[in-house]
């Protein structure tokens, strides 16, 4: 079973993950996109989670696709979520999202 990281440990793993905010939790990265291409980048990230066998909450809202992640099993934010949370920015760059 994964372990729960600490708030300074979530905060060390952020340091590295600009604009992802959060703590112990959850952690979450917000950005202003939506349409077509919020649907061919949440399309890229579920493919990416399903993957790793981690699936993010992603929620649409006016303008904007917000991303969050955490590990059920044990109520907050563990190593796989970091890694989830790299690989979302990855595609994220990969796209030319600026956030």
């Amino acid at each position: 079973m994964p372990t729960k990281l600490d708030n300074a440990e979530v905060a060390d793993a952020l340091a590295a993950l600009p604009g992802w905010l959060g703590d112990a939790d959850r952690i979450q990265l917000q950005i202003m996109v939506d349409g077509d291409e919020a649907d061919a980048i949440a399309a890229e990230v579920a493919h990416a989670a399903d993957e790793m066998d981690h699936h993010p909450v992603i929620d649409r809202g006016p303008g904007t696709t917000t991303f969050t992640v955490w590990t059920h099993s044990v109520g907050g934010v563990t190593e796989l979520d970091v890694a989830l949370a790299r690989r979302i920015s990855q595609i994220l760059y990969s796209a030319g999202v600026s956030y």
